[in-house]
């Protein structure tokens, strides 16, 4: 491909103009994205004043960080996938931790780990209610659903008469106060003894 073909394929705007653009988009969607960002922090008061402990690694803590941005910015079937993922690294990788840590299958599936930590007390029944709940608005999202599935979003905005974008809204919110709620969980928040602890083992 030569030059002059090159050019014709490629936007026109200028450097500037993206400029523009951004700075454009940055400022309509600010209120709303101030707003998002007050419900996270109303959201996280219940963490721990002294933490959080991320169970599974790198992929759990970015799984978080993401799940926040993505939430504030109004990428909401992002955040909703996330904090599904962040939930099975979190549960399953705790059920591993310890002396009294279970060897999982390689491939655990969701409702086995929480059949697991219900067990062992470290969920209750309405956090798996709640997770199940996740699950079942995760799974539309990344496996095709037809148009005659209730859980197919665009079924769902016609039955309720709403715009899809409203209910993407609404499974975000949902999915990160799922998130917020486990993290702030005992098995999960890190207290001034605990804290003392790991310091004294280091």
């Amino acid at each position: 491909m030569d030059e002059e073909q090159q050019l014709e394929i490629l936007s026109p705007v200028t450097d500037l103009g993206f400029v523009r653009i951004l700075l454009a988009d940055l400022h309509d969607e600010l209120p709303s994205k101030v707003a998002r960002f007050r419900q996270l922090a109303d959201l996280s008061t219940s963490l721990g004043a002294n933490g959080t402990m991320f169970t599974g690694g790198e992929t759990t803590y970015l799984a978080w960080t993401e799940a926040r941005s993505s939430f504030v910015h109004g990428n909401y079937i992002a955040t909703v996938m996330l904090c599904q993922g962040l939930a099975e690294h979190l549960l399953a990788s705790y059920l591993e931790l310890g002396i009294d840590g279970e060897q999982l299958p390689p491939r655990v599936k969701f409702p086995i780990t929480l059949e697991r930590c219900l067990s062992r007390g470290i969920i209750v029944d309405a956090d798996v209610k709640d997770l199940h709940r996740l699950m079942k608005l995760r799974n539309p999202l990344s496996h095709y659903r037809n148009i005659d599935d209730p859980s197919n979003l665009t079924h769902r905005a016609l039955e309720n008469q709403s715009p899809a974008a409203d209910h993407v809204r609404g499974d975000a919110s949902f999915a990160l106060s799922v998130a917020v709620r486990l993290l702030s969980l005992p098995a999960f928040r890190v207290d001034k003894n605990e804290r003392l602890m790991r310091v004294l083992l280091k």
